[in-house]
């Protein structure tokens, strides 16, 4: 495990403990009581809450993305393309009677007032108490923070500026001052479960910045009201810039405080704390990029969730940047290009991903509701404008709404100009530990690295050595995903385990032995790659690992992937290596929707709709397994997998053939 050195230990302490402390005794009280007099000096401006807010309007006027000054030269006709107008008002209307849908819950009416503190889906309550005096994970009880996290991110801001934007209806934009009004009165600063997380205070702050692009020339929003908005979003940033979430390892918590200070940075650029803000956001979001992402682009904590939250985070602040003239260097533009090429890659060609580590559904913009959550195109969308890339323009499936908001009606020109390129074929990843082997009929992911965040664990799962297979227009063999975090822990646990994936498990332990719920005790695994070859007709890949070893007794797991493109045929050989006699394990867990017969002892025969594969053993026997399957967070469902065992003296070869029988035509 790599040890941070002692300068980042020494900012752990100082910005984990001594400033929160400062805070707690002397900061917060003093932002929380300040004046709008007061503020407004403190910002370097003068004059009575009218002049200042004019004034500020004009300042702040092209430091975003949009102003509804231009709304009209790309808005109408380009947005109702992406999204109908009954949807995008649908959206909106939902919000107008508080109605939320959070987390894999339906669309619940949550009531007047909006509850900012409950956990709706299993009625827990967090008192109104300073941050340092809440405990918020609830362990011995069902109840996940998550649910008020994401309701108080207010993702619902842009679905009320969309169609505020459209109808000029000015209901949507009295429900925004409505929201952010209650939700100051009910969240004091520095008090409260939705102020206990940095990242949740940045995510919020620039979605409520989004909010004053929407809104602030609506003239049913006072100076008053901007005042307040002005004075809490300052607030926000004090309060990231005295709880930054250092830790052993940096992770996507920190770069959202890094992006929330600079979304608030060139917010508030004309002031003395908003210049510092941005200027440390630019140092710290340059070495994060060398930190926390691999050469090749995969993000450490090694989950194809957050490398799409981690993307749009690093991605939407270097946009940002350069709307207001701010460059970034050589070295970090060419580590977020090769983000977007692992997005690419892992992306199957119905624009569904493969469920690899953790997923809680983070993001820094929802844009709608009724999103596809397990479709990262949006973000290759975004990087063919970005980075001049045909290749990426015919991966993302065509134009989609976020490149609308981030480069307007010329970003919807430029995509259109780029559509003359092709998809990638099999590629690998070798520092991220991912393999991706497809044809335009199948799509095989294999994950040969470490478990996550450099030996940590965090948002990892024991998936080595691990896969997926697309084939035929659909999953067949899939990840069973995350979940939940706290509402279940022995859930959380559960789908994290070895046996909730597929690969093999050997006498009934985890390669890696789990010490709390984002955290392991080590990673021995020791993964490493023997051989990687892709050619046109067929694929092979093999890698081992060695976290079934114990003490003296070494035992490692090798497997071999070959893959045959025309027969959408995948061969899997395992050999375990060492001594004495074991049990041994493999599951293959099956998509839900999937039909499957055993057909002897060794075989089995698997369907959907009119598509049938068969898979067949060597060694051992098959049998059909219950199992359980989360496309999302919140979201469980029963589905089934194919568990193959056997206990034998080791060495030991076990060869499985996947092959297609039947065209479906």
């Amino acid at each position: 495990m790599k040890i941070p050195d002692p300068a980042h230990l020494s900012r752990v302490i100082l910005h984990r403990i001594v400033r929160p402390a400062w805070w707690n005794r002397v900061g917060g009280s003093k932002i929380a009581a300040r004046s709008d007099a007061s503020f407004f000096r403190a910002c370097g401006w003068s004059g009575d809450a009218s002049e200042v807010i004019a004034a500020f309007h004009r300042n702040a006027r092209y430091r975003f993305f949009f102003h509804p000054r231009n709304r009209k030269d790309f808005f109408l006709n380009t947005l109702t393309w992406t999204q109908p107008e009954e949807s995008i008002l649908a959206d909106a209307d939902a919000v107008l009677q508080n109605r939320f849908q959070t987390l894999g819950s339906a669309l619940v009416a949550l009531g007047d007032p909006v509850p900012w503190h409950r956990d709706f889906k299993t009625g827990t309550d967090w008192p109104v108490t300073p941050v340092r005096d809440l405990e918020i994970l609830g362990l011995g009880k069902p109840s996940d923070v998550k649910v008020p996290w994401e309701l108080s991110r207010f993702h619902q801001i842009w679905w009320l500026g969309k169609a505020y934007w459209l109808t000029g209806n000015e209901r949507y934009a009295q429900k925004f001052g409505a929201l952010v009004e209650d939700w100051i009165d009910r969240n004091p600063v520095g008090r409260g479960v939705n102020w206990v997380v940095s990242m949740e205070v940045a995510i919020r702050a620039a979605n409520w910045i989004a909010g004053y692009y929407f809104f602030c020339e609506s003239p049913s929003l006072t100076p008053a009201f901007w005042t307040r908005m002005l004075k809490s979003l300052a607030a926000h940033g004090e309060y990231i810039w005295y709880h930054l979430e250092y830790a052993r390892f940096n992770g996507n918590h920190f770069l959202s405080d890094i992006v929330g200070l600079i979304f608030l940075g060139v917010f508030f650029q004309d002031t003395p704390f908003g210049a510092k803000w941005l200027q440390w956001g630019i140092e710290r979001l340059e070495e994060e990029m060398q930190s926390q992402v691999d050469p090749d682009g995969v993000d450490f904590e090694k989950s194809t969730a957050y490398q799409r939250l981690v993307l749009e985070l690093f991605l939407s602040a270097t946009l940002l940047l350069k709307v207001n003239k701010r460059t970034l260097s050589p070295a970090f533009m060419e580590r977020l290009e090769r983000m977007l090429d692992y997005v690419q890659a892992y992306t199957r060609p119905d624009g569904s991903i493969p469920l690899i580590g953790d997923a809680d559904d983070g993001r820094l913009f929802r844009l709608r509701l009724d999103e596809r959550i397990n479709d990262h195109r949006h973000l290759l969308c975004l990087g063919a404008i970005a980075f001049d890339r045909t290749d990426l323009a015919a991966s993302a499936g065509g134009f989609h709404q976020d490149a609308l908001w981030y480069f307007g009606g010329e970003g919807f020109e430029r995509f259109r100009m780029l559509l003359s390129g092709s998809v990638p074929g099999s590629q690998a990843f070798p520092q991220g530990g991912c393999y991706i082997m497809r044809t335009a009929e199948a799509h095989l992911f294999v994950d040969a690295g470490e478990i996550g965040q450099r030996g940590r664990g965090g948002h990892g799962h024991n998936d080595t050595l691990s896969f997926e297979l697309w084939a035929d227009g659909g999953a067949l063999i899939v990840d069973s995903g995350t979940y939940t975090y706290t509402a279940d822990v022995e859930a959380r646990q559960r789908l994290r385990s070895v046996r909730a994936h597929n690969t093999v498990m050997i006498d009934d332990r985890e390669p890696a032995e789990f010490s709390g719920l984002w955290t392991i005790a080590a990673d021995t695994t020791q993964p490493r790659v023997l051989e990687w070859s892709p050619s046109t007709g067929r694929d092979v890949l093999e890698a081992e690992h060695r976290g079934y070893s114990r003490g003296d007794e070494t035992i490692v797991h090798r497997r071999r992937f070959e893959f045959a493109h025309e027969a959408v045929s995948v061969q899997i050989t395992d050999r375990i290596l060492g001594s004495g006699r074991h049990r041994i394990a493999s599951f293959f867990h099956l998509a839900p929707g999937i039909t499957v017969t055993l057909e002897g002892p060794r075989s089995a025969v698997i369907r959907r709709e009119t598509w049938t594969y068969r898979i067949t053993t060597d060694a051992g026997s098959m049998q059909i397994c219950d199992s359980e399957f989360s496309r999302s967070y919140g979201v469980l469902v029963s589905n089934v997998a194919i568990c193959m065992s056997l206990e034998n003296d080791l060495p030991v070869t076990i060869s499985t053939e996947i092959r297609r029988e039947s065209d479906g035509r």
